[in-house]
């Protein structure tokens, strides 16, 4: 009876829990690539300041989704973005209180957005040749969606 009362009390002090995503789940993440997934996340220095990681592996095949947001003036966020992003971006509406998408080389797509003074840039790159520009482009929208509405 003490060892299990030892143990209820200690438990939880020796084990330490996965640092969550706030933006997204390992199991949505999942599902938007297509498979299992490991997850990586980093807080910064305040609490909308995240870098969140997904990445699934088959074989040689890599897909990865990346959720960053970070704390920068208004001001700044169009050469930000220009940055990023360059001449290819297309303005999106209804995310946030702005967001291009654009590109991210052959393999992938992205987009960056603010939301107050939150910039937030979620990028999904894919090693996967059978992933089409177009479904590319719909899953970092979606994603961004969330990611804006969690913002405001």
């Amino acid at each position: 009876m003490r060892l299990l009362l030892f143990a209820l009390i200690c438990l939880p002090f020796v084990c330490s829990a996965e640092e969550k995503c706030p933006w997204l789940n390992r199991a949505t993440a999942g599902g938007i690539l297509g498979g299992e997934v490991t997850s990586t996340t980093v807080k910064r220095s305040t609490a909308d300041d995240v870098a969140c990681v997904f990445v699934r592996r088959e074989g040689s095949t890599v897909a990865e989704l990346r959720i960053a947001t970070e704390t920068r003036a208004p001001k700044d966020f169009a050469s930000y973005a220009a940055a990023r992003c360059g001449s290819e971006s297309r303005a999106l509406k209804a995310i946030g209180n702005e967001a291009l998408a654009c590109g991210d080389g052959e393999a992938g797509e992205q987009v960056i957005g603010r939301v107050r003074e939150s910039t937030f840039v979620v990028e999904l790159i894919t090693t996967d040749r059978a992933f089409q520009r177009n479904v590319l482009r719909e899953k970092v929208r979606s994603i961004a969606e969330q990611v804006a509405g969690i913002l405001f």
